[in-house]
């Protein structure tokens, strides 16, 4: 009876600890989010990113009886990742605090972004070799860069020509402040 009470009082302990963890890291990762969300408002005038769609991102992969889903588990652990990084609280901390100092962010359309080649234009299957690296396919092209940064050369000439939208987004792009400009403040 007592040795079941102490277990009992020891696993209490145990949760309150893991509870003081995870709000601990929270908070880091909030803190980060500031940071760094500020530093780009302060630095940027115009921050553009994707117009993706986070909650049709993050749907179970896990079918019907008649049609289970496959590689649930991944899809499952991709969820959870793209849920912990909270790219619509980091845009959202973005447009309060470019706004605020006179900036604004824009939204552009997310689809072949990651695809395109940023040098020619061109989408070729076969581009993105992996998640980090793109080559692109085409004949006469050979343009090679990191994924990330092929993509956000997109969305920076997606800006550019017009393609705006306004939902929920997450990505990087930007467009740099020009020197000894100082934005208009908020009302």
């Amino acid at each position: 009876m007592i040795s079941s009470h102490l277990a009992s009082i020891s696993s209490h302990r145990t949760y309150g600890r893991i509870r003081r963890l995870r709000a601990r890291a929270t908070r880091r990762h909030q803190d980060w989010q500031h940071k760094v969300t500020t530093a780009l408002a302060e630095r940027y005038g115009t921050v553009v990113v994707e117009a993706l769609t986070i909650t049709n991102m993050t749907k179970s992969a896990k079918g019907t009886i008649e049609q289970p889903g496959k590689r649930v588990r991944q899809k499952s652990g991709l969820n959870r990742a793209i849920a912990q990084e909270a790219w619509g609280r980091t845009v959202t901390m973005l447009a309060y605090k470019l706004a605020h100092r006179g900036g604004t962010l824009v939204r552009v359309p997310a689809p072949g972004t990651s695809q395109r080649c940023s040098a020619c234009g061109f989408t070729t299957p076969g581009s993105r070799q992996n998640q980090a690296t793109f080559v692109c396919k085409k004949d006469g092209c050979g343009f090679t860069a990191n994924a990330d940064y092929n993509a956000a050369r997109n969305i920076l000439h997606l800006y550019r020509i017009g393609h705006v939208v306004a939902l929920p987004a997450a990505g990087r792009a930007v467009v740099r402040r020009a020197r000894r400009v100082k934005p208009t403040t908020a009302r």
